[in-house]
């Protein structure tokens, strides 16, 4: 009797072992359905926001504004009727300028750091094949 319950014990532990993976293994694939599932909600809440940003964009368009300006009465004044007032030390908006003017020389000088401007070939030939010489010396 003793001899068939230690033959067993081997066999329960590998059933064990396996219950153990397939209730990960499930766990795991229960996961990864919530997560796509998570996915297809999130790239459904982004396609609902570009859409309601484009018909904002459409609803405060010039003319959808003066459509609106029109329907609730508003005239627009004559020009001989406006009148434009100077402030003295106010200079509007200045321009903001995100490239270089036209004409002047680029200060580009790259991002690469000049150490790392070796090609693999050279330093290929420097480290295999040229003798053991201190950095800087020049073989003759």
């Amino acid at each position: 009797m003793q001899a068939i319950g230690l033959s067993l014990i081997p066999v329960v532990l590998v059933v064990a072992g396996i219950s153990v993976y397939l209730i990960i293994s499930a766990q795991a694939a229960e996961a990864g359905l919530e997560i796509m599932d998570l996915h297809f909600k999130e790239e459904d809440i982004l396609r609902q926001i570009a859409n309601q940003r484009s018909q904002l964009a459409y609803a405060t368009s010039y003319a959808q504004m003066q459509k609106k300006a029109q329907k609730i009465g508003f005239v627009s004044p004559p020009d001989d009727s406006l009148h434009h007032m100077v402030i003295n030390g106010y200079h509007g908006q200045q321009p903001i300028l995100i490239a270089p003017p036209p004409g002047e020389k680029n200060a580009f000088h790259g991002l690469v750091n000049t150490a790392y401007q070796e090609s693999l070939s050279a330093w290929l030939f420097d480290t295999f094949f040229s003798p053991a010489l201190p950095r800087g010396q020049i073989y003759e």
